[in-house]
């Protein structure tokens, strides 16, 4: 975006092969129109594979076909989001999940999982959610499903409350986030050291499982125009320091377009 911006500001500069259709555009901010479609126009769609570095977006639709949990009220509207991609990371799409970049198709597990994995999933625990009491999925369980037998409400509180009071979760006190303009809760949540007797271990469906033992999660749960909508960034004690970084500043540069057309 900033090239763009650039390349507009010197052509503007070059005087002397400026013409006078070129100068009445300026008086008349025609300029301007010219970065700000410069501007959209960087903006690509989230796709899968590896990405280039930069700016995307990807619309969240949730559907409320067999949820774990009854969908009250029908699904949420559509979610834009956008955010800046570093270089290195690629996007699972079927996922909402954005990982350190793998080779060809190569499963995205390899991205994600310990003992230095990382990835960052948008979407998840919208508006219905349910809480495991239990989060170890038996091995061999036929769906890697649980049905969820904590109740939760459909608000930010009603989300951050129920993880905080469950019982057998080890999460740190939620702190006042703000992302993109819309404000929220956000806490970190640790997955046993012991996964052993566990497919998955699923604290809440819909919902994202743990990649091993020790993964870290840090849970932002927003309110975005009554929307709840939480994002995960997660990562492993040997996961590398910059990678945990560009986790964060993936979030810090999102915004959202509530109702946004697919």
């Amino acid at each position: 975006m900033a090239i763009a911006l650039v390349m507009v500001i010197g052509l503007a500069a070059c005087g002397d092969t400026t013409s006078d259709e070129d100068e009445a555009a300026a008086a008349t901010g025609s300029t301007e129109t010219t970065a700000t479609s410069s501007t959209i126009a960087s903006v690509r769609e989230l796709e899968d594979g590896r990405l280039e570095p930069g700016r995307y977006r990807d619309v969240l639709v949730v559907s409320c076909d067999d949820p774990p949990v009854p969908c009250p009220d029908g699904p949420p509207p559509p979610l834009g989001i956008e955010l800046t991609v570093p270089d290195g990371w690629g996007a699972a799409t079927e996922y909402q999940l954005i990982h350190p970049a793998i080779a060809g198709r190569a499963d995205t597990s390899l991205a994600t999982e310990g003992p230095d994995g990382a990835g960052l999933v948008l979407g998840w625990a919208t508006v219905w959610v349910g809480l495991n009491s239990d989060p170890c999925v038996p091995i061999g369980h036929p769906t890697g499903h649980l049905t969820p037998d904590i109740s939760v409400g459909p608000t930010v509180a009603d989300f951050v409350d129920a993880v905080v009071a469950h019982p057998t979760l080890e999460v740190s006190e939620p702190t006042d986030v703000t992302i993109g303009g819309y404000d929220g809760l956000s806490f970190t949540l640790t997955a046993p050291s012991n996964l052993s007797g566990c497919d998955f271990w699923r604290p809440w469906d819909p919902g994202i499982y743990a990649q091993g033992p020790g993964n870290i999660w840090d849970v932002s749960a927003l309110d975005i125009d009554g929307l709840r909508f939480v994002i995960v960034a997660q990562h492993f004690p040997d996961t590398p320091d910059e990678v945990r970084r560009e986790l964060g500043e993936m979030i810090d540069s999102m915004t959202f377009e509530p109702g946004a057309a697919g």
